[in-house]
């Protein structure tokens, strides 16, 4: 009698079920078939001569499975930028690519506001924080300009099978603890680069209070412990977040989705962390890496000359709100209603999507902010790859809710960059000093 296997990780199962099938193994690396690949300006760009040159053509079956974003040149500061990008686009619209997005956001956020991202599915990426995706509940992993050439026209990408390591959160977060911090103290506690051929599978074990726009960031931080997929575990919370999302799934048909997916897994991990939310304090990665993150309580007299919100890591509609609560917080302590950053500081504020943006608008938000001083632009990378919009100066100090503090990350190499919460980044651009949450909170 066969016995049906059990699985010993989410990332097993959906591994396992992506190989393709008639498709040769080669050493330790398998043929897996994305069921999405994601593709933004530059990179594409990069490729195009090659594929040209080759003579290759769009796999049939992969060209409804692209999703093309111009995100990082957007729109283009300079004409080579410009250059870049319409060759992305001239390529884009020849080879007839269905899912083009242009100027819409950030290529992570629109592709899990995607009905194309499915949970339980491979997803590959022509960026290193694709990782983001896991909190769908997906394998989803950054690749190369040859990875992602290989996807477009054979339909696979050859990928080794990784150990998986568990995170397990508990314990009730405090308000002023988001999902960056989470994803800081992931971090901090597995150290940059020590998860390199690992894949980190997360468990939510709080009372519910790790939501989804928490687990966006903190999927995406993944990636800085060098590991290979951040996954979450799926559970209610993502039930209700693909049922709020829209498209052809029904409630019922999610909620047997998860059923039969999950009867056969039953977490087994090599390793396992375990965070206690509800111990935590504000975390704040010091320039230039993330090898120190520490309380932001422990870093002192530190003045800044521009603040950032967004990026991949940030910039979606609950890092509003959080944003808004922290003006709140701060009007109340100064018992003043109008109250506004300091005058020295710059703050720059970037919706993640046009989505985020439009609802943003609708809860009031903006003007909120704009009335506390901050300027906002529309969704793009911007100054966290510095590319444009908020570039820092020689000898200037910048705390960003962004994705990397790398020394030159946002501009001058001789700059600083701390990276931190949009509540940090708040009461930070008020003070005109780095200053904890735990001030206006406790």
């Amino acid at each position: 009698m066969n016995m049906k296997k059990i699985y010993s990780s989410v990332y097993e199962k959906i591994f396992e079920s992506s190989i393709a099938r008639g498709r040769e193994k080669s050493g330790d690396y398998y043929p897996l078939r994305p069921s999405l690949v994601l593709g933004h300006d530059p990179l594409i760009a990069m490729i195009v001569d090659d594929f040209k040159a080759a003579g290759f053509k769009i796999d049939k079956n992969v060209r409804s499975r692209l999703l093309f974003v111009a995100d990082h040149f957007a729109p283009p500061s300079t004409a080579e930028r410009a250059d870049i990008l319409k060759k992305f686009l001239d390529f884009s619209y020849g080879e007839k690519i269905e899912n083009v997005k242009v100027f819409e956001g950030i290529c992570h956020q629109l592709m899990v506001e995607s009905e194309m991202a499915r949970p339980f599915s491979y997803i590959a990426g022509s960026d290193s924080h694709t990782v983001m995706a896991g909190a769908i509940s997906s394998i989803a992993s950054g690749y190369g300009s040859m990875d992602i050439l290989s996807a477009m026209t054979t339909g696979v990408i050859y990928e080794k099978k990784f150990p998986v390591r568990g995170v397990n959160f508990y314990g009730d977060k405090a308000p002023f603890i988001t999902g960056r911090d989470l994803g800081l103290e992931v971090i901090r506690l597995i150290g940059e680069g020590e998860g390199n051929n690992t894949v980190l599978e997360y468990s939510d074990n709080t009372s519910g209070c790790v939501f989804m726009d928490d687990r966006y960031a903190i999927s995406n931080a993944s990636i800085e412990c060098g590991a290979s997929a951040g996954i979450f575990s799926p559970d209610e919370i993502l039930l209700g977040h693909l049922i709020m999302r829209g498209g052809p799934g029904t409630k019922r048909s999610y909620e047997k989705l998860f059923d039969e997916f999950t009867a056969d897994v039953k977490p087994d991990y090599e390793v396992n962390v375990h965070i206690d939310a509800g111990s935590m304090n504000s975390k704040i990665a010091l320039p230039h890496d993330f090898s120190k993150i520490i309380d932001v309580a422990g870093v002192s007299n530190v003045s800044v000359d521009q603040v950032f919100v967004g990026s991949c890591a940030s910039g979606r509609i609950s890092d509003f709100q959080y944003m808004c609560e922290a003006i709140g917080s701060i009007s109340k302590k100064a018992r003043r209603k109008n109250v506004k950053k300091d005058p020295k500081v710059r703050l720059i504020v970037t919706p993640s999507s046009q989505k985020i943006y439009l609802e943003a608008i609708k809860l009031g938000y903006i003007e909120k902010l704009i009335g506390f001083g901050a300027v906002i632009t529309n969704p793009s990378c911007g100054p966290c790859g510095g590319i444009d919009k908020g570039l820092i100066g020689s000898g200037e100090v910048c705390l960003s809710t962004s994705t990397r503090n790398f020394r030159g990350r946002m501009g001058s190499m001789d700059s600083d960059i701390y990276i931190a919460s949009p509540l940090t980044a708040i009461f930070t651009a008020y003070a005109g000093k780095i200053t904890a949450p735990e001030e206006f909170y406790l």
